[in-house]
C-alpha cells in the first residue's frame, strides 16, 4: 500500500479525495472542501493522502492527518464503497502506522450509535488501538449551524489520553477545527 500526498496540482488525486470525502462523511463530520483546499497549500501539519494498492496501481481511499509535536492525530479515513471490506484498510492503517514514529490518535462515531460504528471499533481494535470510554470527547462543529457530535477516543502507540487528555484535545480544537480550549 502507497500512501501519495495530495497537493492543488495532483488533480486527479484531488478530485477523487473530494467525492469520496463528499460520500462518506455528511456535512456535520466535514469542513467544506475549499477549506479544505487552504489547509493543503497554507498548513505544514496538515497532509492528505491517497491510498494507492501498488499492484494494481489503483486509487482506494484517503486519509487526511494532522502532524503535531508528539502525536499525529486522524482526521477522515475512508475506502472507496467498491474495494470495501477487501482488506484495504487494514492494508491502508497498517501503512500509515510503519511510516509514522509518532503515537496516532483517532475520534470514532460512538459505537452505541449504530452497527456500523460498532464493527469501525472492532476494526481499530484490531489494529492495537485503545478506545477511551472514560473520556467525554465531543467533535466541534466545522461550520456554524451544526451541533458538536459525540465521538470516542482512541489510541495506538504510547499516548496516554489519562494524562495527557487536556493538552492533545486543546492541540486539536485550535489546529483541526479553529475553536478555544476544551
Amino acid at each position: 500500500m502507497i500512501l501519495r500526498k495530495v497537493s492543488l496540482d495532483s488533480k486527479s488525486d484531488l478530485e477523487f479525495v473530494e467525492k469520496l470525502y463528499i460520500e462518506s462523511f455528511p456535512p456535520n463530520e466535514r469542513r467544506p472542501v475549499l477549506k479544505m483546499h487552504h489547509l493543503i497549500e497554507q498548513n505544514d501539519k496538515f497532509n492528505v493522502f491517497v491510498l494507492v494498492d501498488e499492484d494494481v496501481d489503483s486509487r482506494i481511499g484517503f486519509i487526511t492527518i494532522w502532524t503535531f509535536d508528539f502525536f499525529i492525530y486522524i482526521e477522515h479515513f475512508a475506502i472507496s464503497p467498491e474495494q470495501r471490506n477487501g482488506g484495504y484498510g487494514a492494508k491502508s492503517m497498517n501503512a500509515l502506522m510503519e511510516q509514522v514514529q509518532l503515537p496516532i490518535l483517532a475520534e470514532i462515531e460512538l459505537p452505541s450509535s449504530s452497527e456500523f460504528a460498532m464493527r469501525r471499533l472492532g476494526f481499530y481494535e484490531k489494529l492495537g488501538f485503545k478506545p477511551y470510554y472514560d473520556i467525554a470527547y465531543e467533535q466541534p462543529p466545522y461550520e456554524e449551524g451544526f451541533e458538536p457530535v459525540p465521538m470516542l477516543l482512541l489510541t495506538y502507540g504510547d499516548l496516554d489520553l489519562d494524562k495527557r487528555k487536556e493538552v492533545v484535545i486543546n492541540q486539536i480544537f485550535r489546529n483541526v477545527y479553529d475553536v478555544g480550549n476544551m
